[in-house]
């Protein structure tokens, strides 16, 4: 590192940098001690709301673990649509898949074999470059391919429940519209 002449210590621009350096400073204090005061604040909010967070924490998750009961019981009320809207919320199911792969290892010496082969298929756009499996990838390819590969396309259907709420956007302009 260079020494700054005494020339340069003295002047005009190097007296701003260091007045500048001084108002950066106490400002980057200064937030690190609203920070902290407000990291203090907030666990004492944490610390009146926990019993009350775990309670409801608690009910919401045997709700909707009871709501998924019934609706698993009772498919025939989803055969046609796959939510049930009321206005206490939704219940819905939806469907979607997921890739197992019981041996990566395996699969990605058949997707580089593949290559070789297959013209469309990209190892590259298949495997990522630490050789792990892009399932995002792999989703894309047929079931038969998927096959060949040794992975296996597993549907499962998934339950959700979405809490009823005001749309403040439609309340606006059904205020607008009605006055």
């Amino acid at each position: 590192m260079k020494k700054l002449t005494e020339a340069e210590l003295k002047s005009q621009d190097f007296e701003a940098m260091i007045d500048l350096l001084a108002h950066y400073s106490e400002a980057a204090n200064r937030l690190e001690e609203i920070q902290a005061s407000v990291n203090g604040e907030f666990l004492s909010i944490i610390d009146d709301e926990k019993q009350a967070y775990a309670q409801a924490q608690a009910a919401l998750t045997e709700a909707e673990t009871a709501l998924e009961f019934i609706a698993r019981m009772h498919p025939e009320w989803f055969k046609t649509r796959q939510s049930i809207k009321t206005p206490y919320g939704t219940v819905k199911f939806r469907a979607s898949s997921a890739l197992e792969i019981p041996n990566e290892e395996a699969t990605i010496i058949l997707i580089h074999q593949a290559e070789s082969t297959d013209n469309t298929m990209a190892a590259r756009e298949l495997v990522k470059t630490q050789e792990v499996i892009d399932k995002e990838a792999l989703e894309e390819l047929d079931d038969a391919t998927l096959k060949r590969l040794r992975v296996k396309r597993v549907a499962k259907i998934n339950f959700s429940v979405d809490p009823a709420k005001v749309d403040m956007g439609k309340a606006v302009k059904s205020a607008m519209e009605s006055a």
